[in-house]
């Protein structure tokens, strides 16, 4: 069975630090097969906040994929909605902010053009928005795959997104997630809905959210290898392509 952490983020700035070589250590230490990956938000928006520093965030993600074929970039949209020059390397899409971040504007003729071009290449979404922005954009993009990741807990909360159950487009992402919201999603949306992932932190703050944790997490929950093969790799392999 492949174990693939659906959820990565990758960078080397002094605010936020987390390598190619990091990730292989511990993908190493879990014996996972390999990751998606995406740059951090303190890259993106937080700490540097242009098109050119966006740009070297997403390209870093690029360069190291295109070195390891067992790492699968996605890319980091915010709300400038610069499309990159080349779609082709892509495998999917990470759309984030918080409720106390700057917004996306969802009226800009910009923010279409690029679900235009997702939606054109039926590019899975990590979307992490608040939860009325959250409705809108899966009404607004019926046939994107789209993984709410932590479970719904930074997208409206654990209960909040039990509003997705019904929607075959709605993937969950494990990382960071209490065990009983797990649970209940698989109870409820079964293990063809879940995708394993970890959200390690970089080195700028103490390490948490080690694969190996996280996959041990899962482990507890006592599933047959044909529930554990989906969630673990199966899934997100699918949707990737």
């Amino acid at each position: 069975m492949r174990i693939i952490d659906a959820h990565v983020h990758l960078g080397n700035q002094p605010f936020k630090q987390y390598t190619p070589d990091d990730l292989a250590a511990d993908l190493a230490r879990c014996n996972a097969d390999g990751a998606v990956i995406f740059a951090f938000p303190e890259d993106i928006y937080r700490c540097t906040d242009s098109d050119e520093s966006r740009r070297q965030a997403n390209d870093y993600v690029l360069a190291a994929a295109q070195d390891n074929p067992r790492l699968y970039p996605f890319y980091f949209v915010w709300n400038g909605y610069a499309q990159p020059s080349d779609w082709q390397p892509w495998r999917g899409i990470k759309w984030h902010r918080h409720a106390d971040e700057p917004c996306y504007d969802y009226e800009d003729p910009r923010c279409e053009a690029m679900l235009q071009a997702i939606r054109a290449r039926n590019l899975p979404v990590i979307l992490e928005e608040e939860f009325p922005v959250t409705v809108a954009f899966i009404e607004r993009n019926p046939q994107l795959n789209i993984i709410i990741p932590h479970m719904g807990s930074l997208n409206g909360g654990y209960e909040a997104v039990e509003a997705f159950y019904d929607n075959p487009h709605i993937y969950y992402g494990t990382s960071t997630a209490e065990l009983a919201a797990i649970e209940k999603a698989l109870d409820n949306v079964g293990a063809e809905r879940i995708i394993f992932g970890s959200d390690i932190s970089g080195t700028a703050l103490p390490y948490f959210n080690f694969p190996y944790v996280e996959l041990e997490k899962i482990m507890k929950l006592g599933l047959t290898e044909d529930e554990l093969g989906p969630i673990l790799g199966g899934n997100i392999q699918r949707l990737i392509g």
